[in-house]
């Protein structure tokens, strides 16, 4: 028997951290136990971030095992998320990471390319927003308020949002004893257009974990992690990748 390989990629995201820690820094102590690989979060690690002070004291638990991480010799990569598009070097520093809006990477013969997934949907409200979010006007308002008053008003976006999701038209449950996953509506196309040039499209954004081929295309979503329950995916030396469902038994902090 030849030796058992490592794996060399750790793909994780969907975390929605409110506070603290939880089951997510549980999995992140499992990680620094290991050896040094390529971690790779695919967006929507928060709640929402602010890139202030306060951000950076809310979500220091994880923050810091992200930037252990890093001095151990890992490469940790965050792919930004909606819920990333006003992070910056802030966040980069805080944590020891690299924010990127996509990544490509070649994993034995395979050529992945890794997304947050949010272009792969049709949801022209979404759009919109993620429009704004990211424009000159969005910044501009962010300069002139002090950072209590953008939490003040993330909050509130964050809880009419969550409000509407509540009500969106559900498909059947992805476990037992977990909600009912919203409908999604993954647009063909977008699929083939975001996967150009890669053999596996990897992406988070739906919550949900399956591989299917869509368009022709090898898609990967991952997963997210609701409550006590994470979804990762792991990555080898010689191209497979294998999917990963754990109920951590208790949050840590």
């Amino acid at each position: 028997m030849g030796p058992v390989a490592h794996p060399v990629l750790f793909v994780a995201g969907d975390v929605h951290l409110k506070d603290g820690a939880g089951a997510f820094a549980a999995w992140l102590d499992q990680l620094a136990e290991r050896h040094p690989a390529h971690l790779v979060l695919l967006g929507d690690l928060f709640e929402y971030w602010l890139d202030t002070d306060g951000a950076v004291a809310r979500y220091a638990p994880v923050l810091d095992r992200l930037k252990t991480l890093g001095k151990a010799g890992w490469r940790v990569d965050v792919v930004r998320g909606n819920r990333e598009v006003v992070a910056g070097r802030r966040l980069e520093c805080a944590a020891g990471i690299r924010l990127v809006r996509r990544l490509d990477l070649r994993l034995g013969g395979r050529r992945l390319r890794i997304v947050h997934g949010d272009r792969l949907c049709h949801d022209p409200g979404y759009r919109f927003l993620s429009a704004w979010l990211g424009s000159f006007w969005h910044r501009a308002w962010q300069a002139g308020h002090p950072a209590p008053i953008q939490d003040f008003v993330a909050q509130v976006m964050r809880r009419n949002s969550a409000g509407r999701h509540h009500h969106r038209p559900v498909a059947e449950e992805s476990a037992p004893g977990l909600p009912r996953r919203p409908r999604v509506f993954l647009d063909r196309r977008k699929v083939q257009a975001a996967a150009r040039g890669a053999d596996t499209l990897i992406a988070g954004h739906i919550h949900e974990s399956w591989r299917r081929r869509i368009g022709g295309i090898d898609l990967l979503l991952v997963g997210d992690w609701p409550d006590t329950v994470g979804h990762w995916i792991t990555g080898y030396p010689d191209g497979s990748l294998l999917r990963h469902r754990h109920e951590f038994p208790c949050p840590t902090n």
